[in-house]
């Protein structure tokens, strides 16, 4: 059974533990983004469980973050996953009123792996160009 980790509200889906490449997102002056969102599900049956805690590791210079729980369809088009409503630990970026330039911020997850493995933890870089 694979497990994934389905991040951005269906923008890439990767296997637990691969790479942690930064993830780029824009926004407009004064308008907040959706900086990251992280799900967690098996492959083969589509059962997700609850996503991992999430915390700041690196705070953004320029704004603020905040996060929620929400539920969202998976979108995997083609796969028998696609629509599923799962839960995601999503993290809105606010910028500070007039900023315009470009922030960067690290978020720690922290959560419990479905196969009998206990708990893992890892990060994700994201960057946000604000214009």
């Amino acid at each position: 059974m694979t497990i994934k980790i389905f991040a951005a509200l269906g923008i890439a889906a990767i296997v637990l533990g691969g790479c942690n490449a930064a993830h780029t997102t824009t926004t407009k002056v004064n308008t907040p983004v959706l900086a990251y969102a992280f799900t967690m599900y098996t492959d083969g049956s589509c059962w997700a469980w609850e996503p991992p805690e999430v915390s700041i590791e690196t705070a953004p210079t320029h704004g603020r973050v905040t996060h929620a729980l929400v539920k969202h369809p998976l979108k995997l088009p083609g796969d028998k996953c696609d629509g599923k409503i799962v839960d995601y630990r999503v993290s809105l970026y606010t910028p500070n009123s007039g900023f315009r330039g470009q922030d960067r911020l690290t978020l720690k997850y922290d959560g419990i792996r479905n196969d009998g493995g206990g708990r893992f933890v890892t990060s994700k870089d994201v960057v946000i160009d604000v214009k």
